[in-house]
């Protein structure tokens, strides 16, 4: 056992060595074997005037079949050259270029051989005047704050207004531009977030790139107090046990005292009310409550019985 351990770990550190060696050397040897490969070129475009913008989708890429050797196929395929494309001269209207092997930016010095191209082998562009346009930013806002932080519902966008630059045809169509939405879940304080847009036509750019979104939110104050529970329209004839509940109110400091003096409490449930005798019904708050309060009763529902028993 000792030799054998002997054998596996003395002078590890060079046996190591040895092996990152020799698994180099059958990787050289290995990928100077010819090979062919389909090879993914970036297109970049380039030289369009400025007043001038593309419109609607182009392709990202040119895909070609290239034959050389492993290595030399893989060292392309990871760099990822762009296939530059000009378009000084273009103007309004369709642009239509065909894609041959020598746009392709091989390496100089380098046998590579193409053998076709995959696609696109036509580039076809579309381009419009370049326009620009001052619309509304539409943000929205989700979840909630942690427990005891309130949000009375409102939130700011600053600045209100983004000026959009893109092809004339797009912007004819935008009236507002929607940004990522804000979370307010696990929150505590007062958020004041960059977002930017969620989505815009191709081609466009948005003046500021982000705008600020600023929530408001405020430390809860709890009160509790009775409140006696009216009867829904109709039911003189009914009656619930107990006639009177706990409201728990959560409100802004600044709120919560005219928040306690507007709250009313009634008992609801779907009629007939008759096949409900001897059973619980809903507790629940009676007119408007205003956004960034939290009502709740003690207990939350109550029996109902007919009247005179």
């Amino acid at each position: 056992m000792n030799v054998l351990r002997g054998w596996l770990f003395d002078n590890l550190s060079l046996k190591l060595v040895a092996l990152v060696l020799a698994v180099l050397a059958y990787v050289n040897v290995y990928t100077d074997r010819p090979a062919t490969m389909i090879v993914t070129f970036p297109i970049q475009l380039t030289d369009l005037a400025d007043s001038l913008s593309l419109s609607g989708p182009a392709p990202a890429a040119v895909q070609a079949e290239l034959r050389g050797t492993a290595k030399q196929l893989i060292r392309l395929r990871v760099t990822e050259p762009p296939v530059k494309v000009s378009l000084a001269g273009v103007t309004v209207g369709r642009y239509t270029r065909a894609l041959g092997p020598e746009d392709l930016p091989l390496p100089e010095g380098v046998e590579l051989q193409v053998d076709r191209m995959v696609s696109p082998r036509t580039l076809e562009l579309d381009v419009d005047r370049r326009g620009q346009r001052v619309v509304p930013v539409a943000a929205s806002v989700e979840g909630q704050p942690s427990s005891g932080v309130l949000w009375d519902g409102s939130f700011e966008v600053r600045p209100s207004q983004a000026r959009v630059s893109g092809p004339e045809a797009a912007l004819r169509d935008l009236d507002t531009v929607q940004v990522a939405p804000v979370s307010l879940n696990g929150r505590r304080d007062t958020l004041v977030v960059a977002v930017g847009p969620q989505s815009l036509p191709d081609w466009c750019t948005m003046d500021p790139e982000r705008v600020e979104v600023f929530v408001p939110l405020e430390q809860g104050v709890t009160r509790r107090f009775p409140v006696d529970l009216e009867s829904p329209k109709g039911s003189q004839h009914y009656r619930v046990m107990p006639t009177r509940v706990t409201a728990v109110v959560t409100a802004p400091r600044r709120l919560v005292t005219g928040a306690t003096s507007r709250v009313r409490a009634s008992w609801w449930a779907p009629q007939p009310w008759a096949s409900r005798i001897g059973r619980h019904v809903v507790v629940r708050a009676r007119g408007q409550i205003p956004a960034g309060i939290d009502v709740r009763f003690e207990p939350d529902s109550v029996t109902l019985q007919r009247a005179g028993n």
